[in-house]
């Protein structure tokens, strides 16, 4: 939403009877220095005992109340741009199964690492309309929210979507996450195929953790957006498609 971010409260379960105290110390430190990466200065946490592992950060920010980029708003003609590879969700399961190499983790490391504080300076530099992150529902099922925000028709261009490159590999050995099938249910009457590639329907209706950011933004800024992106850390960002006429929100993959 543009907003930039200003504390940080950790707040962990914590099965200690099953983990070394050392991994919590390791885990706090990352987040700790996600934080101040982020400009946010750490102020404590709360440590739960607990039979599983869970942590997170509770973030408080400040956005203009006039300024900020809501997730609907998207108009026709605007493009729409994604800043990072999906598959995200695909490759870690891939990984738990022993499907994919140890050589791909830290691609999947860097990615679900890497903060969306450039992607949003650049989103903001050049007028974005509308933004969603795209994480558990995928790229389709926030895609969704965008169109329905102000009933627009939203056109993908499924070639032009950035992936991991075995991504579709895994697909075709039926890797696939739970919240894949959920979402799938959910955008059964929200999207019309027009590719048969069973690859990019899977891949872009699966999960994703820490993705990147879809937004939408006037045609004639576009190519400057995507310029920065690349000079800054988001080497993957594409134009991705484009806001159709206004109408009975729904999307189009082509």
């Amino acid at each position: 939403m543009g907003g930039v971010p200003k504390t940080a409260l950790n707040i962990t379960c914590w099965p200690k009877a099953d983990l070394d105290l050392s991994i919590l110390g390791d885990i706090v430190q990352g987040g700790t220095e996600k934080a101040i990466e982020a400009g946010a200065a750490l102020v404590g946490g709360h440590t739960v005992d607990a039979p599983e592992l869970m942590y997170g950060l509770s973030v408080t920010g400040i956005v203009h109340p006039e300024k900020f980029v809501k997730n609907y708003g998207a108009c026709p003609g605007e493009v729409l741009i994604l800043t990072k590879n999906l598959g995200i969700g695909i490759l870690t399961t891939g990984l738990k199964f022993d499907k994919i190499s140890d050589a791909v983790l830290p691609q999947l490391v860097e990615s679900m690492t890497r903060l969306n504080a450039s992607a949003s300076s650049v989103m903001l530099k050049h007028g974005a309309s509308a933004c969603t992150d795209v994480t558990g529902y995928g790229l389709l099922g926030h895609a969704s929210e965008m169109a329905a925000g102000n009933n627009v028709r939203l056109k993908i261009n499924s070639s032009a979507v950035p992936h991991f490159a075995d991504a579709p590999a895994l697909v075709a050995q039926d890797t696939y996450t739970q919240a894949y099938l959920a979402n799938r249910t959910f955008l059964a009457d929200k999207v019309t195929f027009h590719t048969n590639s069973d690859a990019m329907h899977h891949i872009l209706m699966e999960a994703e953790t820490s993705g990147g950011l879809l937004f939408s933004l006037p045609s004639e800024n576009a190519d400057a957006a995507i310029e920065e992106l690349h000079a800054t850390d988001c080497p993957e960002a594409a134009i991705i498609g484009e806001v159709m006429e206004e109408d009975t929100a729904h999307i189009e993959v082509f």
